[in-house]
C-alpha cells in the first residue's frame, strides 16, 4: 500500500428481517449504519447489524 492509498472502509452487514425466508440483507461502510437504524427505527422496522469481511480471491497456484 502507498501513502495515497485509503485504508478500506469497515463494512456491516445490515438484515431487515420479515416474513420472507430469505431477508433482504445490504452491505454498507461504517459511517452509514447510524443512519439505517434511525431510518429503520422511524419506520417500526427491527435490524440486524454485524460486522462484514470482504471475500478474499482464491491464490493462485504457482506454476
Amino acid at each position: 500500500m502507498t501513502g495515497r492509498e485509503e485504508p478500506a472502509a469497515q463494512l456491516y452487514q445490515i438484515t431487515y428481517p420479515g416474513p420472507d425466508p430469505r431477508p433482504d440483507t445490504r452491505v454498507v461502510e461504517a459511517r452509514e449504519v447510524q443512519a439505517v437504524i434511525a431510518q429503520a427505527s422511524a419506520h417500526g422496522m427491527q435490524v440486524f447489524v454485524r460486522p462484514y469481511a470482504r471475500p478474499h480471491p482464491p491464490k493462485e497456484a504457482a506454476p
